[in-house]
């Protein structure tokens, strides 16, 4: 292993884009419409490397959504808006979102235009509400539509395909380096080493550090930590603190995310302990696999 001083925050966390999440509708807090976004944003958020800050889920309220709208735009760098965006009564996200801009509602020409030369006819008097939109509205091309957004607001409908299709256009544009992540599956319970935990966190201040006791479901382990930072070698400076107080004996598995090298996204790498150790580091880990699974299927650690 490469000598990395974990007290050194310089090889530790990487500086990420951030973003907050709204999600807008009475009938997702009326449990009339389960929420599908959610979980869908924020995975393709954490693939492209940029790590959301904080997630709001709001009534169809225009005076509600424009605080939480102009407070998420003065503290992050990414802004997304799911729902409320249709033309009728209770579709409220675009007036509120002028008020959060200080800016008039306007009908948008382009997007009226095509909208009608997309149907082969004119929009009638009620359809066009959905091209009234806040003056200095902008389209960004995704697919076969387009994604909305003023600065870096941006406003999607609540349907889960639409979202799904057009989150990833959004994301890539604003991608960032995605740090190295660590899983750590153990055998013991979380609550008979929080002394050593805390000793880890406080020595190794450049890895984000994640507790997980496992209480509520039958699995091959009693709790889950996850370590992530810029270098791997810092992570794995913090992963042996642990093993050495808590023993390799309770290792069940270690999994590892690579950062992304070059805009590339690898593949997870996994390895468990025991006789497949090496079948399960060769089938997710390509050359990894060999390096932490082991070819005769010893313990994942150490790497």
């Amino acid at each position: 292993m490469n000598q990395v001083d974990p007290h050194d925050d310089r090889a530790g966390r990487v500086a990420t884009r951030t973003a907050g999440v709204i999600i807008i509708g009475d009938e997702i807090l009326s449990a009339r419409f389960a929420d599908r976004n959610t979980a869908v944003i924020l995975e393709r958020m954490a693939w492209h490397g940029i790590r959301v800050g904080e997630v709001a889920m709001l009534a169809d309220d225009v005076a509600r959504i424009a605080a939480v709208v102009a407070d998420f735009a003065g503290r992050f760098d990414l802004v997304i808006t799911t729902g409320g965006v249709g033309p009728t009564h209770d579709d409220r996200t675009w007036p509120a979102i002028a008020l959060a801009f200080g800016r008039d509602l306007v009908v948008h020409d382009e997007m009226l235009h095509g909208i009608e030369q997309r149907i082969g006819r004119p929009l009638t008097e009620e359809q066009r509400r959905m091209v009234i939109l806040p003056a200095g509205t902008r389209l960004m091309k995704s697919g076969d539509g387009y994604v909305l957004h003023i600065d870096h607001v941006y406003v999607l409908p609540g349907v889960p395909s639409m979202v799904a299709e057009r989150i990833e256009a959004i994301c890539a544009a604003f991608a960032g380096p995605r740090p190295w992540l660590a899983t750590v599956c153990l055998d013991v319970h979380e609550w008979r080493h929080v002394d050593a935990l805390d000793r880890i966190v406080a020595a190794c201040p450049g890895v984000a550090i994640g507790s997980y006791p496992i209480l509520d479901q039958r699995t091959d382990h009693d709790w889950r930590l996850t370590f992530e930072a810029a270098a791997r070698e810092t992570i794995e400076a913090a992963i042996e603190m642990l093993i050495e107080a808590v023993d390799a004996a309770h290792l069940v598995r270690l999994q590892w995310r690579a950062a992304d090298v070059d805009g590339s996204r690898d593949a997870l790498t996994t390895s468990m302990r025991g006789e497949h150790g090496g079948e399960h580091g060769g089938e997710h880990g390509g050359e990894h696999g060999g390096e932490h699974g082991g070819k005769h299927g010893g313990k994942p650690w150490p790497p």
